[in-house]
């Protein structure tokens, strides 16, 4: 960048390098050859490449080329490649390769165009309804092997444009007929001129037999209407000059005619697919004649009648099909049918008019009356069409779900009959009252009609029970419900239950002689005799707490009676449980219980000692929001407590009773385990604490959010020798320091010798939270020559509400007033004050100052241009006033007149002192570069005088 510093020197240097060394190239030399015209010599079929090389090669090498369409032209044994079979003119290469000597040599040869020959003799033709015609096709030449370039460019002559030729592929059919010539050029190579073949194509008209339109009728159509059928009428857009031809129905006389007669050919052949076909012949044999065939298609069909009786839930969907034999053939078939609309399929085998399908139960809603209709038939063995038209009336019918439903029960007790989806008369679910009896057998195959009685439907349903009297006996019931006026069906309404006997359970007892001070203890087993299973009967002693079994003795047996007894006496004093258990393994049924246990506490000696508790105990009422009760009395006892209102009452208190302030109460205990109550009752004597609540001058206190308050700050009124606990909402105590949020109200109550009082001081602060200043810009633009003041951040402020005051720490400080000068490097700090509340900002917005927004020409800068460093005082450095303001991150370079740098300087060393290093620069003409590194300002260079 620097052009004072650049020198440049050219040094040439010449290198002489001789060699007397030659290798000899046995692949002979590159060489690159041209040839044009190469269809006019047949020589060109067998050209020697070898003998093109360069030097001196030697025989026993390969030729190489690594372009695909020139493999199969080359022999790699002798070199020799047949030009003609070369069909892309241009550079084509061939390497040769001697492995005698490692070397390669090749031989490009620029290969002129062939285009082919001419072809305008009227030999070039096309058919028009061909969208391909190759026009290489039409090139070419009488000489075996002389094949055109396939490279070239096809064009259309202007005379005939078209625009429906893409590279050589003409689209005929959409041109249309006529006589379209087109040139095909292969280019210049080299000094081989290029050549053109022109092909005059003439398009055919193609023979066009139209379009034909198939006719289908159904076996039972009437035919009157088509006795002189004229096949012409099939036809859309076909030419005129066609035949018509058909196969074995004699219907067509001869080339001429069109007219059949359909009814003919269904008298003669019934139904069948029957085809005749209409020819045209092209103009020109490039064109291939055309055909089209009219299809008479005369289908079976069925006619016939379906018959579905109602049905009974649970058997097959089956439905009857009659039909016309004549008009549809034996086999097998898928019949579609609606039911309501919903479609169905159906394999059916139809044979000399009868068969039948069974309809998807799916579709069958149950106890409606539905619609079958046949839609559809596809004829699956054989396979062939049939009429889509069916003539089959639909009819209806109704599967009927009725059902009664009885579960099985164990004797004398009531059977309950479910009776579900009965209809009435008009096959809707039954409502209402309907008159009804039942016929009852029972396992000896006696019965029982009962009365008729009316039972209730709702939507069908209904239920009824037969008295347990009536199954005094186990075994299989049958009931057979009758309901008159209902739908009639052929359904069977019954079910059977089975009533099981209840087997009889085990009797277990335990007799203790004494439950507080036990000595003996009876077991007592009366057990039925078990048909299909045991007893195992274990009775035994346990100690309480420990769980330890003292005594223990199991029996299995089948049934009976037993009496067995169990000393204690010998038992040291504590708390015990007797117990007796049966377990049986047996299957009656109607069995609920499979095992049975007695249990007894008892002790030995066992009355518990008096309970403990403190003689006089005070309640905080704040403790109980809804009072204290005698569960609250602190008491210490084994066992179970027990409250009395006198030393000798009997009367056990509840223990939720309310206590009373200055009441007396009485407590005992008794083991839980055998039930035995002390002799010894204690006095409490209870009273309640409750001290006045707090109170205030300001329940609404005003905090600033920046100094933090917590609870501590609020002003409490308390009782001397109190303290205040707070609360919140949720009446979760809360400590001093608690920090406060604006609007939330706090909860202060009493506290005195650890009881709160009852009652709270609810206290709801205002904590003013001032938002942070919003500022124009975080940064100040000014120039430091003019000496900026904290006045001139005041136009960066934005606020309204609020007072800005300026600092220059983050935190703490003092405010700056307006005079106070800026200090380069120094971040100055913003924050808000509201002059109403006293309340400032938590944080500060931080500013930073760039004091290099100085116009050069606004004070007087400029570059001085020479200076005496001789230490006299005066002008003994040479550097530029104010620069490090205006420009802060210039750059300053003196060179001498050979682009020697003396010195370089920026605002941190400013001033040349007149040296090079360590020796004193002499006295003459200078150069400085000054890069101003800001905004668009270019770098400036000059000359400096330095005078000693």
């Amino acid at each position: 960048m620097n052009i004072l510093k650049l020198r440049l020197f050219t040094i040439v240097f010449f290198i002489l390098s001789l060699s007397n060394l030659v290798n000899a190239q046995c692949a002979g030399n590159d060489v690159t050859i041209e040839v044009c015209n190469k269809d006019a010599d047949v020589a060109n079929r067998d050209y020697d490449l070898f003998s093109q090389l360069g030097g001196s090669p030697t025989v026993g090498g390969t030729w190489s080329t690594t372009n695909p369409e020139n493999f199969y032209a080359l022999n790699q044994n002798t070199g020799v490649v047949d030009l003609w079979r070369i069909n892309n003119f241009g550079m084509h290469s061939f390497v040769y390769t001697n492995t005698s000597c490692n070397q390669t040599a090749t031989v490009t040869i620029n290969l002129g165009g062939y285009p082919g020959e001419d072809n305008v003799d009227g030999s070039a033709n096309a058919c028009g309804d061909d969208n391909s015609v190759n026009l290489h096709g039409f090139l070419g030449s009488n000489v075996d092997g002389k094949v055109q370039d396939f490279n070239g460019l096809w064009e259309e002559d202007p005379s005939t444009i078209t625009g429906f030729l893409e590279d050589n592929i003409f689209n005929a059919q959409a041109a249309g007929t006529g006589i379209y010539i087109f040139t095909y050029t292969v280019p210049d190579v080299n000094s081989c001129i290029g050549r053109t073949a022109t092909v005059v194509l003439e398009v055919h008209p193609p023979p066009n037999a139209g379009f034909a339109t198939s006719v289908n009728f159904c076996a039972n159509d009437d035919f009157s209407p088509f006795t002189n059928f004229d096949l012409n009428g099939q036809l859309t857009g076909e030419d005129p000059n066609g035949t018509w031809s058909e196969s074995g129905t004699n219907q067509l006389s001869d080339l001429n005619d069109s007219i059949i007669n359909i009814q003919e050919l269904y008298d003669n052949f019934g139904y069948n697919s029957f085809s005749f076909t209409y020819t045209v012949f092209p103009t020109h044999p490039v064109c291939e004649k055309r055909e089209v065939s009219v299809v008479i298609d005369i289908l079976p069909v069925l006619v016939g009648d379906i018959i579905a009786d109602d049905i009974c839930f649970g058997q097959d969907y089956v439905v009857d099909l009659e039909y016309d034999a004549n008009l549809l053939h034996n086999g097998s078939f898928l019949i579609e049918y609606t039911i309501d609309g919903s479609p169905g399929v159906a394999a059916a085998s139809l044979s000399g008019g009868i068969g039948d399908f069974i309809v998807d139960p799916d579709l069958v809603p149950l106890n409606q009356t539905v619609t079958l209709e046949i839609t559809g038939i596809t004829s699956v063995t054989p396979i062939r069409d049939v009429c889509p038209r069916v003539f089959v009336p639909p009819t209806t019918f109704l599967v009927a779900s009725s059902i009664a439903d009885v579960a099985d029960i164990c004797v004398q007790t009531d059977a309950t009959v479910t009776i579900n989806n009965i209809l009435d008369t008009s096959g809707n679910f039954a409502n209402g009252t309907f008159t009804t009896e039942y016929v009852l057998t029972r396992p000896d195959a006696s019965t029982e009609t009962s009365e008729t009685f009316e039972l209730a439907f709702t939507n069908g349903n209904a239920t009824f029970s037969i008295a347990g009297s009536n199954f005094s006996d186990g075994g299989e019931y049958e009931v057979s419900p009758t309901i008159l006026n209902t739908f009639p069906t052929n359904c069977k309404l019954a079910d059977i239950f089975i009533v099981t006997p209840l087997p009889d359970a085990i009797q277990l007892d335990l007799i203790v002689d004494n439950n507080c001070d036990a000595t003996q203890i009876d077991v007592l087993v009366d057990a039925p005799i078990l048909p299909n299973g045991t007893y195992t009967i274990t009775y035994d002693v346990t100690e309480l707490g420990s769980n330890t079994v003292l005594t223990t003795n199991t029996i299995n047996f089948t049934g009976g009676t037993a009496a067995y007894q169990i000393d204690v006496d010998a038992l040291p004093l504590g708390n015990y449980t007797a117990s007796v258990r049966s377990i049986q393994n047996d299957t009656t049924l109607c069995r609920l219980d499979f095992e049975f246990e007695e249990n007894e506490n008892f002790s030995r000696g066992g009355v518990p000692e008096a309970p403990q508790a403190a003689t006089n105990q005070t309640f905080c009422l704040s403790d109980f929001p809804s009072g204290p009760t005698l569960m609250d009395i602190e008491v210490t006892a084994a066992g179970d407590i027990l409250f009395y209102d006198t030393l000798t009452d009997t009367t056990i208190l509840p223990i939720s009773t309310a206590l009373v302030d200055g009441e007396d109460y009485f407590i005992t205990n008794s083991d839980p385990l055998t039930n035995c109550e002390g002799t010894e009752r204690i006095q409490v004597t209870v009273s309640f604490s409750n001290p006045n609540a707090p109170t205030s001058t300001n329940v609404n206190p005003l905090f600033c959010a920046e100094d933090n308050p917590t609870l501590a700050d609020i002003t409490i009124d308390a009782i001397p020798g109190s303290s205040v606990t707070w609360f919140n909402t949720d009446n979760t105590e809360l400590a001093a320091s608690t920090v406060l949020v604006d609007g939330q109200s706090y909860f202060a109550a009493t506290n005195s010798g650890g009881c709160n009082s009852s009652e709270r001081l609810e206290v709801t602060p205002t904590v003013i939270t001032v938002a942070p200043t919003s500022l124009l810009s975080d940064d100040l633009t000014v120039c430091g020559l003019d000496n900026p003041t904290v006045l001139a951040l005041r136009s960066l402020e934005s606020e309204t509400e609020n007072e800005v005051l300026w600092y220059s720490t983050e935190t703490g400080g003092i405010a700056l007033t307006d005079d106070v000068p800026l200090v380069v490097d120094t971040i100055y700090y913003a924050e808000n004050y509201n002059t109403l509340t006293g309340c400032s900002t938590n944080t500060r917005v931080p500013v930073t100052i760039d004091f290099s927004d100085c116009d050069p020409e606004n004070y007087d800068f400029f570059i001085p241009d020479g200076f005496s460093p001789n230490a006299d005082g005066r002008n003994d450095t040479f550097f530029i006033p104010n620069i490090e303001v205006i420009f802060p991150n210039y750059t300053l370079e003196i060179l001498n007149r050979y682009g020697t740098t003396l010195f370089s300087g920026d605002k941190t060393n400013p001033a040349w002192d007149g040296r090079n290093g360590s020796s004193t620069a002499p006295n003459g003409v200078y150069f400085y570069i000054i890069n101003y590194n800001k905004g668009n300002s270019e770098p400036i260079q000059g000359r400096l005088y330095l005078n000693r």
